[in-house]
């Protein structure tokens, strides 16, 4: 096996893996959230593991959307290029906010240690920041603008049907538009849409050979060969 066919292999692989990895791990970050009904300091005194392990799991998703990025950001570098390119952009601000929203998870695990009446004054604080505020909405809105635009960009490219940019773009109106009080159901339900339809491109990914996967350096080899027996 040569070293490109070896290369080739290793970022299709990483792209299929990220894609269905991100959003799975959301899931499961949601599932163990213990700060979904309560304050950091409560979740921080009854169930520190959780805190521990949904950071983690965020931190992981975070990780695994650069991979699942690149993979659009390659299949749609003809038809769907920009769509795939304003995705990848707000995609990876979404990760940064997932990234920072892991270290608070993290951090908050301190609380614990403190006086009652300072933590709860410290985190009524940080809650109260406008500044942090902002940046931590800005980032997280442009999560769900990122997943709408890749989505459609891996239509345009032809490697998806329609209804997976439309679940995606009825998921993310839903999250951001719908009243706070939905069952936590709802939550769940929407986070499995979104991994169903990244977790399909994924195994589309896994599956393909890598004269699909990457049909350019196909052709560059042969023309090499060409001009080699020229």
């Amino acid at each position: 096996m040569t070293t490109t066919v070896r290369s080739t292999r290793i970022r299709r692989t990483a792209a299929g893996v990220g894609l269905i990895g991100f959003p799975a791990l959301l899931i499961a970050q949601a599932f163990l959230d213990p700060t979904g009904d309560t304050t950091f300091y409560a979740a921080s005194l009854e169930q520190p593991d959780a805190i521990l392990y949904s950071g983690l799991l965020l931190l992981a998703s975070a990780v695994l959307t650069v991979p699942a990025i690149g993979g659009i950001l390659h299949l749609a570098r003809d038809r769907g290029a920009l769509l795939a390119d304003l995705g990848a952009f707000f995609a990876l601000l979404g990760a940064f906010g997932h990234t920072a929203l892991a270290v608070i998870y993290l951090l908050m695990r301190a609380l614990a240690g403190g006086d009652a009446a300072e933590m709860i004054g410290f985190e009524d604080r940080f809650n109260a920041d406008p500044s942090l505020g902002a940046v931590g909405l800005t980032l997280l809105l442009s999560f769900g603008i990122g997943l709408t635009l890749l989505s459609w960009g891996a239509w345009r490219a032809g490697v998806i049907g329609w209804w997976g940019p439309a679940v995606i773009t009825g998921v993310v109106l839903v999250h951001n538009f719908a009243p706070d009080d939905l069952p936590a159901a709802v939550g769940m339900g929407a986070l499995g849409a979104v991994t169903a339809v990244f977790g399909w491109l994924g195994i589309r990914v896994c599956s393909m050979s890598n004269a699909a996967w990457n049909p350019v350096a196909k052709e560059s080899v042969s023309s090499q060969t060409s001009s080699a027996i020229a």
